[in-house]
């Protein structure tokens, strides 16, 4: 049973246009729920669509940095060689979303980003969006019906993503790990078992 979540948003016109520059531009950060989603979507396994960032390449994103003996990183889904997400097709002149149902939440929110603040989660036009995504200003009113939707979701995965890597980290430091990708890419592949057989 979900918990009602207060939230506020601005009021902005936007209509997604489908011209994927928002895969091309960006790293997807993923939590282990969006990892959930996409192997039952695809049946691939998580190391086939999973990669990670370095944190010294990026900005401070507000996502949990795992820490590996060869520096800290974010996780996030594969790109191809010409910079688009390995989940973006091409069909006619449109970039489509292979995994549009299931897409990650920070797909389903952009252009907009959400924080909370003291309980209130709040959303806003992300700024490096404006001047560069061609759906904002066009069509009607964003009516956030999907974020609605899904936020309280969307919150809780980032918490209980944020203590899966806190546990992963806990392990490195503990040297119960030695820190590797492949260690970690075991480690994140066991947590999506075990809370699939948890929540299936």
């Amino acid at each position: 049973m979900s918990t009602a979540v207060k939230a506020e948003f601005p009021r902005v016109r936007f209509t997604c246009v489908l011209c994927g520059e928002c895969c091309r531009r960006y790293w997807i950060p993923v939590t282990h729920r969006d990892v959930i989603r996409i192997a039952r979507y695809t049946g691939m396994k998580p190391r086939e669509f999973l990669a990670l960032f370095p944190k010294e390449m990026a900005a401070d994103w507000d996502e949990p940095v795992i820490r590996l003996r060869d520096g800290e990183y974010y996780l996030v889904l594969k790109k191809r060689l010409d910079g688009t997400c390995i989940f973006n097709k091409w069909i006619g002149e449109k970039l489509i979303c292979s995994i549009h149902p299931v897409k990650p939440n920070v797909c389903r929110y952009y252009p907009f980003i959400y924080w909370l603040d003291n309980g209130v989660v709040k959303f806003e036009v992300y700024d490096k969006a404006l001047g560069y995504c061609p759906g904002i200003n066009k069509g009607g009113y964003a009516n956030f019906k999907v974020e609605i939707s899904s936020i309280g979701d969307a919150v809780r995965a980032k918490t209980e993503f944020r203590e899966v890597i806190n546990r992963w980290n806990d392990l490195f430091k503990k040297g119960l790990v030695k820190g590797t990708l492949e260690e970690f890419m075991q480690y994140i592949e066991q947590v999506v078992d075990e809370y699939s057989r948890k929540n299936p």
